[in-house]
């Protein structure tokens, strides 16, 4: 099987939280680590060493840098702006970190969002996309379609005055699939994405676009949608934008027979999410541990 994306194991499960939990390490220690005048371009770099330090031996799609108002993906929006630039991080800048490492085939997709600096309209971003963890895993068990869904969040993304940058990420997605790929002897890319993995995501999101198939591994607003949630690992990622100001989470959603739980509530905008209702600073913990 070159591809698996359902049926998991316990320890298969085990191993998707540990790697999840390295990568989310990775993103947020790189976050505390930021300087005034970096660059997107240096910062990734330096994110794809510590990945491949920490065992990845690809990516699905290298490692993202987003600073300032590029968090919000402004205008059209197109992959290759998505690379990253010589932007300079500057005091205020909203800030996304996103990698999507394989290790051992494993995939697993993460962002760690923050503000260098002080925004109130950031902070509030931040706690308003924390309702979307609670509402997406309960429209599941209620039994909505990933269509329904993806639109409710389109109307909640509405009502805050919110745009829904993730229908700028390829596919227009709400969320993907988390797959277990062959380790291969050898990987190939295509537009900087994992060659085998965006071929199996491309050919099975065309069947189910063309109504050959049923099962596309892109959780959107589109007619491959309107069908209700498939078992599997699913990356659930909302991520909104309102003028020069961008944020986002993103983590693993399990659904088991049509019931959804979040595999790990150790991720870092849960505890971002709490600051913020405390009113306490919300950057990487390990800068808040190093101050102390």
């Amino acid at each position: 099987m070159l591809i698996k994306s359902k049926g998991f194991t316990d320890k298969e499960l085990d191993r998707f939280r540990a790697l999840q939990r390295t990568s989310f390490d990775i993103l947020e220690t790189m976050a505390a680590s930021l300087k005034e005048g970096q660059t997107e371009k240096e910062v990734t770099k330096a994110l794809v060493r510590a990945y491949r330090d920490a065992g990845a031996s690809s990516f699905f799609h290298l490692p993202v840098a987003l600073f300032g108002e590029r968090t919000a993906l402004p205008g059209k929006w197109p992959v290759g702006k998505f690379f990253p630039k010589s932007k300079s991080l500057e005091k205020g800048d909203s800030v996304i970190l996103d990698a999507a490492p394989l290790f051992d085939g494993y995939l697993v997709d993460t962002s760690y969002s923050f503000c260098f600096g002080e925004d109130a309209v950031h902070a509030e971003m931040m706690q308003n996309l924390g309702s979307f963890r609670g509402k997406v895993k309960d429209a599941v068990n209620a039994g909505a379609t990933f269509k329904e869904i993806a639109d409710d969040v389109l109307a909640d993304f509405e009502s805050f005055g919110y745009e829904p940058s993730h229908t700028k990420h390829p596919g227009e997605v709400l969320g993907h699939r988390a797959v277990k790929a062959a380790n291969l002897p050898f990987t190939w890319r295509l537009n900087g994405f994992d060659g085998l993995s965006l071929t199996w995501f491309g050919m099975k999101d065309k069947l189910a676009m063309s109504g050959l198939g049923r099962r596309s591994p892109l959780w959107n607003s589109s007619k491959a949608s309107m069908h209700k949630p498939h078992d599997g690992l699913w990356l659930v990622e909302p991520h909104a934008g309102l003028g020069p100001v961008g944020a986002k989470w993103e983590d693993i959603l399990v659904i088991d027979g049509g019931k959804a739980t979040w595999l790990d509530d150790e991720v870092p905008h849960m505890y971002q999410w709490q600051q913020i209702a405390a009113g306490a600073d919300y950057g990487p913990r390990a800068q808040a541990i190093a101050a102390e």
